[in-house]
């Protein structure tokens, strides 16, 4: 684990299960064990075809990524997902109740063309009842997913190299949290396995699944922890998927995080969407830039903050708060930064969701650019600007 003061966290849990409890008391421990619960819940949807296939809806109006989607998806794991983890931040931190958010909408609509608000009760047998709506009555899956919801995990459950500190400096009134309950759904619902790229990460498939959870400063809107987890990180022939989490805290006094030791990138690796320009793509190849592509602006960004790439560039308005909250605090965390690519407005901010605005409101209009060294994100925001005036006077 890497700390900016010195700080340590011991990866040695102890050998009971109360001292794992202890050791994700706070509220960056409590966001990491609503993640991987909500990787279960994500898991168990992806493991069930005809689960899976019944409940895959298409985003419309105001709810729809049309920037970069023709079509836009949503499955019932988003939903379930999103609630769930809201509901266990709750229930542990009843201040925040009406300071979470997420990327989704709570409604789904059954065989019947029926509306479903999707909710995970008190209780299993009131998830239980909800969920049999949505599910056309299909007992079986809603009992399963139901009970999935409510399985409790611990900190040894959690395949994560060190624990979040007990102790955090947060004023629970400032704190606003954003949820991308499966980033790269796109993915998620193709379920394809793709061997990682010769640059050492995965440029589509399962392996770009992320949970970000990110958590803010509603006043200064700069990032104040985060925690991303790769539900389908590792697959085993007997047990079937497990994942891998990472987590980060800094809140202006202390740096701590999950992450390795910062380790400068001998290659010049810059990331970038699919749908990336091929001008901006030739910009940074012109300037010694090697530029790959992979899914997933959380993944992406992961991989930012792991060390594998040394850059995440964007010009495109295809990302949102939600997306980008829990692995900008990775980087600030480190000592990097992700900033608005199309201006010189600086770092990412983040607001309370608007109710009412659509998701254009949380949108990063600017694009991005992410690194965990702040020379690199200032580098390559001066060569894609340049590029970017030339071919705005040459049209």
């Amino acid at each position: 684990m890497s700390s900016s003061d010195g700080m340590t966290c011991s990866s040695d849990g102890g050998d009971t299960a109360a001292c794992h409890r202890r050791q994700c008391s706070g509220l960056t421990g409590c966001a990491l064990l609503a993640s991987e619960a909500a990787a279960h819940v994500a898991r168990l949807c992806r493991s069930n075809p005809r689960l899976l296939s019944m409940l895959i809806q298409e985003k419309c109006g105001d709810d729809a990524n049309s920037s970069r989607f023709t079509h836009d998806f949503k499955t019932l794991a988003d939903v379930l997902v999103q609630r769930l983890v809201a509901k266990r931040i709750g229930q542990q931190f009843p201040e925040l109740e009406e300071s979470v958010y997420g990327e989704e909408n709570d409604t789904i609509q059954n065989n019947k063309g029926e509306d479903v608000t999707i909710q995970v009760g008190e209780t299993v047998e009131e998830t239980f009842q909800c969920l049999s709506k949505a599910l056309g009555d299909d007992l079986d899956s809603a009992k399963s997913l139901a009970e999935s919801a409510h399985k409790e995990f611990e900190a040894k459950d959690l395949n994560v190299d060190c624990y979040p500190p007990e102790e955090e400096n947060l004023d629970l009134e400032k704190i606003g949290i954003w949820i991308d309950p499966i980033d790269s759904t796109n993915e998620y619902i193709n379920g394809n396995v793709n061997s990682i790229n010769e640059y050492g990460f995965h440029s589509s498939g399962l392996h770009c699944v992320t949970i970000n959870i990110g958590l803010f400063d509603k006043h200064s809107g700069k990032p104040i922890a985060g925690v991303i987890n790769q539900p389908f990180f590792e697959f085993d022939p007997v047990k079937g998927w497990s994942g891998r989490c990472y987590w980060a805290y800094c809140d202006g006094q202390k740096s701590l995080n999950s992450l390795p030791e910062f380790i400068s990138c001998n290659q010049e690796l810059v990331v970038t969407s699919n749908s990336e320009t091929d001008e901006a793509k030739a910009a940074l190849q012109r300037s010694g830039y090697t530029v790959a592509t992979a899914s997933g602006a959380g993944y992406k960004m992961l991989c930012v903050a792991l060390g594998v790439v040394k850059c995440y560039a964007l010009t495109k308005d295809s990302t949102y708060e939600w997306d980008t909250c829990a692995a900008h605090s990775m980087l600030a965390s480190q000592g990097g930064t992700a900033c608005h690519c199309r201006t010189a407005d600086g770092p990412l901010t983040y607001r309370p969701k608007i109710a009412g605005g659509g998701v254009r409101a949380h949108c990063n209009a600017a694009g991005v650019i992410a690194s965990r060294d702040p020379q690199t994100v200032d580098r390559v925001h001066a060569l894609l600007q340049s590029s970017m005036r030339l071919q705005h006077c040459s049209s």
